[in-house]
């Protein structure tokens, strides 16, 4: 009796045990993720670990995103070419080349890419945001150079990073907070542009009016033509003599012989 619970409880150690050790044995690398192993005696381990899961030992596994990430990041505090101090909201689409894994990990050590984001990352789209923002007025950023600063940004930050393993694929960013003043400007240009497009309408249906009219005149020419075209393709020989006999019978005419003429008559 006293060796059979024994053994049982002897199996149970043993359950523990192996369970205990599965989960710190081994690894399961998310769909999307590479892993990156260390190993306190042999340091960073070039092969990284796909999708699955994997034996890692004793070694420590940093899980990196190989497929795009959406990181947004509100209010950087940007200076516009004319100095007006601005916040923005920027959204960015990024991931991590898998070959450059564990160079990644030998340059941040042992944090998470969420880590990343909120330092290393976020510092240098700060740093290529200001650089960009620089370079225009903040009239031309909201009256139709957004796209041209997104474009420059996407540029920029991409370059700033590449080196250390990531891979930017979007940028997009928002509208920036205006003062009162700007808002004034804003304002004005819209109100012009609004009255601009009216007097362009209004010219556009004047015109077209003009169009209309002058489009009747010559058809009413061109009718007034080819009647009178036919009207002279009518007139025959023929139908003269036979308007002429009619005349002298609705009006009684007759011919005279007098000498040499012949003079019409009525009767």
């Amino acid at each position: 009796m006293n060796k059979g619970i024994r053994l049982a409880i002897t199996t149970g150690i043993v359950l523990i045990v192996f369970t205990v050790g599965s989960f710190k044995f081994f690894e399961r690398i998310d769909n999307g993720y590479v892993g990156v192993r260390y190993s306190m005696n042999g340091g960073v381990r070039d092969e990284v670990l796909t999708q699955g899961v994997k034996f890692v030992g004793l070694d420590y596994v940093t899980q990196y995103p190989t497929r795009l990430q959406t990181i947004y990041s509100k209010n950087i505090a940007v200076s516009t070419k004319d100095s007006k101090k601005t916040v923005v909201s920027i959204k960015y689409d990024y991931k991590v080349d898998a070959t450059k894994a564990s160079k990644m990990y030998k340059e941040f050590g042992n944090i998470t890419s969420e880590d990343i984001e909120k330092g290393w990352l976020k510092s240098k789209l700060q740093k290529e945001a200001r650089e960009v923002y620089s370079k225009f007025t903040l009239l031309e950023i909201l009256s139709g150079k957004s796209s041209v600063v997104e474009s420059e940004l996407l540029k920029q930050f991409s370059k700033s990073v590449e080196t250390k393993g990531f891979v930017v694929e979007d940028v997009t960013v928002g509208v920036p907070e205006v003062d009162k003043e700007t808002q004034k400007s804003i304002d004005s240009i819209i109100q012009a542009g609004q009255e601009n497009e009216k007097a362009k309408l209004e010219s556009e249906t004047l015109k077209t009016r003009a169009d209309a009219k002058y489009y009747e005149k010559v058809k009413q020419a061109e009718s007034e033509r080819e009647a009178n075209k036919k009207l002279s393709e009518s007139i025959t020989p023929e139908v003269i003599k036979l308007k002429e006999a009619e005349a002298r019978l609705k009006h009684g005419w007759v011919e005279v012989q007098t000498g040499e003429a012949i003079v019409n008559k009525s009767k």
